[in-house]
Parts: C-alpha cells; sequence; structure tokens
C-alpha cells in the first residue's frame, strides 16, 4: 500500500512540476528540470524505503528526513542559477541525494544486522 502511494504521490508531484514549469515564465527550464530530478529522485529514494527490509524506527524517521531534504533540495532547485558551471545549489542538491543513498545503504545493513 505505502509503495503504490509513494509512487503515485511522486507522479502527480512531477506532472504538477512540469506543468507549473511550462505555465510560469518566471520558472525557466533549467529550474523545472532540476527539480523534476529532485522528484525522481526522492520518489526512488522512498519508494525503496518501502521495499527493503528495515526496522520500523528507521523506516519511520528516514520517510521524514527523506522528505524534509526533499523539500529543500526543491527550494535550493527553484532558486540556483540557470547554469551547470560554478553552480553551488547544484552541488548542494547532489551531495543531499548522495548522503541520503548513503544513509539509505547504511540503515539497511545496520537493520540486517540487528
Amino acid at each position: 500500500m505505502t509503495k503504490n502511494i509513494v509512487l503515485i504521490t511522486g507522479f502527480i508531484l512531477l506532472i504538477a512540476n512540469l506543468l507549473i514549469g511550462s505555465i510560469l515564465s518566471v520558472y525557466p527550464a533549467f529550474n523545472m528540470l532540476l527539480n523534476s530530478g529532485v522528484i525522481i529522485a526522492n520518489t526512488v529514494l522512498l519508494y525503496l524505503l518501502s521495499i527493503i527490509t528495515l526496522k520500523d524506527g528507521f523506516r519511520i524517521s528516514l520517510s521524514f528526513l527523506f522528505s524534509f531534504f526533499g523539500l529543500v533540495e526543491f527550494i535550493l532547485g527553484l532558486i540556483a542559477p540557470q547554469r551547470y558551471e560554478d553552480n553551488g545549489y547544484l552541488l548542494a542538491v547532489i551531495l543531499i541525494v548522495a548522503f541520503e543513498a548513503i544513509v539509505l545503504v547504511i540503515t539497511h545493513l545496520v537493520s540486517k544486522n540487528v
């Protein structure tokens, strides 16, 4: 059940982001694509969180942590300058997603051994 909710919510947010990006001229294509990537990455992480075997404490806390980080990444994607080179906001988004993935792997390994 949770898996379906994560996928449906991620799909709805992705479609809304693409529609808003195509309607608003103040929402540049670079930022729209960056935030689409953020939505996809966080949907995948939350989906993986729901399908791998974890203790309930890890699952609940990581769900909130990943959702919070997803919101932070989205805000960074909104205010990021429209370039790849020397883009600290883009670098921060990449590092946060990498951190989330590492935390997910570590908690999966720890949860298997406990």
